[in-house]
């Protein structure tokens, strides 16, 4: 049976198609950067996992003291981790933001319920470079900057909310992998998958 869709899904669903239908018709070629969920997950950990064992070594580099959770207080741990979920999906709208014309109104952020998973939608066509860095921002910002405080403060607790968020921007990380080829073209945003639709004139 098909799954009940929200108005609100609905909508943004037939937008998309609306979107890709006007792109076509217009003489543009379509080509798809989209994968399921499950491959996603895979590629969480591909794109993810080297840059967390970098970021191991460079804190024992630095002699930043011991990483484990020992005595910590770990329901503050997961607290945090379940508030950077939230703030990651805003800080794509964010990114998203800075090349969409309609900023805040072109994004739409629910949640996969089946997944228990927060994301975050951009209903505007975007050029390829402004897609990538709203692919990018949280991952800088709750990864990287986060990682960086800790490294500063030496807070293994910190030390283990940016690693726990860079493996949340895996897939973000394969997408902007996946765009950062295209220099010219309009990006459209999947509204149900992992990826996107690039839309090229034809030589």
């Amino acid at each position: 049976m098909k799954k009940k869709l929200s108005p609100a899904k609905k909508r943004i669903i037939e937008n998309y198609e609306r979107q890709r239908t006007e792109f076509i018709e217009r003489g543009y070629q379509e080509k798809s950067e989209v994968i399921s969920i499950v491959r996603a997950n895979v590629m969480v950990l591909v794109a993810a996992l080297p840059l967390i064992i970098i970021g191991r070594f460079i804190w024992e580099i630095f002699n930043r003291g011991d990483w484990w959770i020992g005595g910590w207080n770990v329901p503050l741990l997961w607290l945090l981790v379940i508030f950077s979920m939230a703030i990651h999906e805003v800080l794509h709208g964010a990114g998203w933001c800075m090349g969409a014309k309609e900023k805040w109104k072109s994004m739409y952020i629910g949640v996969m319920w089946e997944l228990l998973t927060p994301y975050c939608h951009c209903k505007e066509p975007l050029q390829p470079g402004k897609y990538l860095l709203g692919c990018l921002f949280p991952g800088v910002i709750l990864g990287a900057g986060i990682y960086i405080a800790s490294i500063i403060t030496g807070n293994a607790m910190l030390l283990w909310l940016s690693m726990i968020n860079i493996l949340g921007a895996g897939g973000d990380i394969w997408i902007a992998w996946r765009v950062r080829k295209y220099r010219t073209g309009y990006v459209l945003d999947h509204p149900t998958e992992c990826g996107f639709l690039i839309f090229q004139k034809q030589d």
